[in-house]
C-alpha cells in the first residue's frame, strides 16, 4: 500500500475576505499542478482524494483528468486555517513578518481563525485511518492537502509528538509505504520535487 501526499500548488494572495479565505492557483500554481500531473501519471494510482479547499481540488484536477480518476473530497483534510478571513503564502508571512506570523508564534490561534492544533490533527488522523482501512495492501491513493494536514499525517505515522516537523514546497510530494516486515505504514520520502525541474526518465518500471 502507498499513500502520496501531495500539498497543493502556489495560491492567490487574499487577505479580508467576507468568510474564510478560499484562495484559486496562481498562473504559476497552474503550471506547478500540471507539471505534477504529467509526472504522477505513470504510477498506479487507483483513488483520489483532497481536501475541500480551492487551492487543493484545483491541485488535484489535472492529475484526475490524466488518470481518468473521480476526486474524493475529505473535508477534515481542510487546513488548520480553515475559518481564517485570510491566505498569505507563509515565506510571505515571515519575510515581512506580518501580525499574523507574529500570532501564530504565540500560539494565538482563536484570535487566527485556525484549528487548536491538537484538536486539528486529532480530526486529521482519524479520516486518514478510516481512510487507510478502506484499501488492501497493493492500493496506491493520492492525498492532494496542505502543508499542517501532510505534517499532521506523517507525524502520526512516524511517532512525532510535535506535528509541524517539516517545510512542504508547493505540490511537493511524500510518500507512505507498507513495511515488508511488520506490514504497517512508514514514510518513505518526503518532500519531493524533481517534478518541478526535470522530464521524468525511468530506467525501470515502476513496481508495486
Amino acid at each position: 500500500m502507498e499513500f502520496i501526499l501531495i500539498r497543493h500548488a502556489l495560491p492567490e494572495r487574499l487577505e479580508n475576505t467576507d468568510g474564510p479565505a478560499d484562495p484559486s492557483l496562481t498562473s504559476i500554481g497552474r503550471e506547478q499542478a500540471s507539471r505534477l500531473a504529467n509526472w504522477l501519471a505513470a504510477e498506479p494510482i487507483r483513488h483520489i482524494v483532497s481536501s475541500p479547499k480551492r487551492r487543493a481540488r484545483q491541485t488535484a484536477e489535472p492529475l484526475a483528468k490524466k488518470l481518468e480518476l473521480e476526486i474524493e473530497i475529505i473535508n477534515e483534510f481542510s487546513e488548520i486555517d480553515r475559518m481564517s478571513s485570510a491566505y498569505i503564502p507563509v515565506e510571505e508571512l515571515r519575510r515581512e513578518n506580518h501580525e499574523i506570523f507574529e500570532k501564530m508564534k504565540n500560539r494565538q490561534w482563536k484570535e487566527l481563525g485556525y484549528l487548536d492544533p491538537d484538536l486539528f490533527k486529532d480530526e486529521v488522523v482519524a479520516a486518514f485511518e478510516n481512510l487507510v482501512s478502506r484499501y488492501d495492501k497493493g492500493d496506491c491513493v493520492a492525498i492532494v492537502a496542505h502543508g499542517g494536514t501532510l505534517n499532521a499525517i506523517a507525524s502520526h505515522v512516524i511517532g512525532l509528538k510535535t506535528m509541524f516537523f517539516a517545510h512542504l514546497e508547493y505540490t511537493s510530494i511524500s510518500r507512505l509505504s507498507t513495511n515488508d516486515w511488520d506490514g504497517g505504514l512508514r514514510l518513505a520520502t518526503i518532500n519531493e520535487t524533481a517534478h518541478l525541474h526535470a522530464a521524468r526518465d525511468v530506467l525501470e518500471p515502476l513496481y508495486y
